[in-house]
């Protein structure tokens, strides 16, 4: 019976754990979509870029943006001189969500004749889990 009782604590903890960062990294997603939504709106309607050039910026602006909060606050790796190592993971990730994102959004876009802005509001949901994943699993590791 102990055995059962340790492994339920373990999977408590497990959980907890990553509820947790989920929802910091939530967080940090959000604060990053407003952020990043103020510059593709300015790019694409203020600054009439393409709608590709406008995403590519904001989102290279973005991805920064969380890899340092996710760094420091959600995930929080117990050697901070890792910083600049884990960098190219991180962006990796970012880059594969990026392609993703960028063939789903012209695909939307070109074939369904979606507003950009409306067709980014689609992909979102699909790229914070695959961020998430890639994340938490693999780059700041």
């Amino acid at each position: 019976m102990n055995n059962c009782d340790d492994h339920t604590i373990f999977k408590s903890d497990f959980i907890s754990k990553n509820f947790n960062h989920f929802i910091k990294y939530s967080f940090v997603g959000i604060g990053n979509f407003l952020f990043t939504l103020v510059l593709y709106i300015t790019f694409l309607y203020v600054l009439d870029f393409r709608y590709e050039f406008a995403f590519t910026l904001s989102w290279l602006l973005g991805v920064y943006f969380t890899y340092l909060i996710n760094f420091i606050w959600v995930f929080k790796p117990e050697e901070k001189i890792t910083f600049r190592k884990r960098l190219p993971k991180y962006f990796l990730v970012y880059i594969s969500s990026y392609v993703l994102n960028m063939l789903l959004l012209k695909f939307l876009v070109d074939h369904f004749s979606l507003l950009p802005l409306l067709a980014q509001m689609f992909i979102i949901p699909l790229v914070v889990v695959i961020n998430f994943i890639g994340i938490k699993y693999w780059a700041l590791r």
